[in-house]
């Protein structure tokens, strides 16, 4: 799939988390967990780290 047809499948999988386990400091532990859990949300193609295109698609959805 695609990385525009995932992003909203991967915001949604964030939101289930707890409120405080969504801050910029989670997004490593989530990003384990998608590679673990659900390797499927991270098929997108990235010309760089997927941990960074991660961070970039969550930024709207993190806790100060």
């Amino acid at each position: 799939m695609k990385r525009e047809e995932l992003e909203p499948l991967i915001v949604k999988e964030w939101l289930k988390r707890p409120a405080d386990q969504r801050g910029e400091k989670d997004i490593l532990a989530f990003h384990g967990h998608l590679s673990q859990s659900r390797p499927d949300l991270l098929s997108f193609r990235a010309s760089g780290d997927k941990y960074q295109v991660l961070k970039s698609i969550l930024r709207n959805h993190v806790k100060a």
